[in-house]
């Protein structure tokens, strides 16, 4: 976390700096950073993913959903980082879109489940 941090601090101060003279470079060195965190993220994801991996398969659950719920924390981390990007470059309205489209993928996703979830609570009813 603390790379991360000093990585974040110093993006942001170099391109406060720079954004006057040039803010093109500016922009690019947040996208930069950002990327270089979001890539950092995802490796320390990637270790939490084996674990839960791992629990799935004690448990009597089909591993189909898990990994539906995965794609579902992908397509949210994704949406959430392309979003910010969107922006701080000043469009805002391509950043609500991003969102929208994020969130609709989401509950498609999730239809299967909530089916297989409303079949089960039919039988315990």
């Amino acid at each position: 976390m603390i790379k991360i941090g000093i990585v974040g601090i110093a993006a942001a101060f170099f391109s406060l700096l720079i954004k006057k003279d040039k803010p093109e470079i500016a922009a690019g060195l947040s996208v930069c950073a950002s990327l270089l965190i979001f890539f950092m993220a995802i490796k320390q994801l990637s270790a939490v993913i084996e674990f839960a991996k791992e629990v799935i398969r004690q448990l009597p659950v089909e591993t189909s959903y898990f990994a539906t719920m995965l794609k579902m924390l992908g397509i949210a981390y994704s949406a959430e980082f392309s979003s910010q990007i969107c922006k701080d470059s000043g469009y805002g309205a391509i950043a609500a879109q991003i969102d929208f489209f994020a969130k609709t993928a989401i509950v498609m996703m999730s239809i299967p489940t909530l089916v297989y979830l409303a079949k089960i609570m039919g039988d315990i009813i």
